[in-house]
């Protein structure tokens, strides 16, 4: 072998093998990653074991004890049904009497807005007097009156009649009260203290409503600049 030879040899032989692209610190922490995991594997595989074992064992207590228990549900169920198809539909401290009033309600309902002694009177369409409250008139005042009235607190009020439908409202120092008189019918209601403000206006029905604002003791009248415009506001809805 000549010398060209040897050359040629060495020029084709496969160059130096490249570095390596990890360490010995690269290798550790695989190994270390590879153990950890198949760690986790037998964890798991031990814990979804035991929960099977845990499951069929309750299953196994469940099942032993079924039977007695539907065997007594159901003897349960046969003695209710028995005892509720014997019984009279309303027996018991519940039922009304007959003949009497029922220990179970008042003898008279409480008043609307009140506590059941009239002072506030019961809300009514229509209603007329001093013992009910005109619930469409309760509520008309109230949408008039400044601030935030709640109609189902409305009372006759000091301007209520025997022949009109009334109501009002107090208010920071006094009351607030309307009567709506139908067609016809004369203005008659009780006298009212000294300050009073009153005013009278016609309505769409040709009665007429009668708006007053009755102070308190030692008081202006509440609202007195706008007892005027109150009333009109109100009496074309009457």
């Amino acid at each position: 072998m000549d010398e060209q030879e040897l050359r040629s040899l060495f020029s084709a032989a496969p160059p130096d093998a490249p570095s390596p692209g990890f360490g010995h610190d690269d290798v550790v922490r695989e190994s270390r990653r590879q153990t950890a995991r198949r760690r986790n594997r037998i964890t798991a595989g031990v814990s979804a074991a035991a929960l099977v074992v845990v499951g069929f064992g309750a299953y196994g207590v469940l099942s032993g004890g079924t039977p007695e228990s539907l065997t007594a549900a159901r003897d349960n169920a046969s003695s209710t049904q028995s005892d509720a198809g014997s019984a009279q539909p309303g027996d018991g401290p519940m039922r009304p009497q007959v003949g009497g009033e029922s220990p179970n309600f008042s003898a008279q309902p409480p008043q609307q807005g009140g506590a059941g002694d009239g002072k506030t009177g019961q809300l009514a369409e229509g209603a007329s007097g001093c013992e009910q409250v005109d619930g469409e008139l309760a509520t008309a005042l109230a949408g008039e009156l400044p601030g935030h009235v709640d109609a189902t607190q409305a009372v006759p009020g000091g301007a209520c009649s025997t022949v009109a439908g009334s109501a009002g409202f107090p208010v920071p120092g006094g009351e607030i009260a309307a009567a709506v008189y139908p067609k016809g019918i004369p203005e008659v209601f009780k006298s009212q203290p000294a300050g009073t403000v009153t005013a009278r206006v016609g309505t769409a029905s040709g009665g007429v409503l009668v708006l007053v604002s009755v102070p308190s003791a030692g008081a202006a009248a509440p609202y007195a600049g706008q007892v005027e415009t109150f009333a009109h506001r109100l009496a074309p809805r009457f």
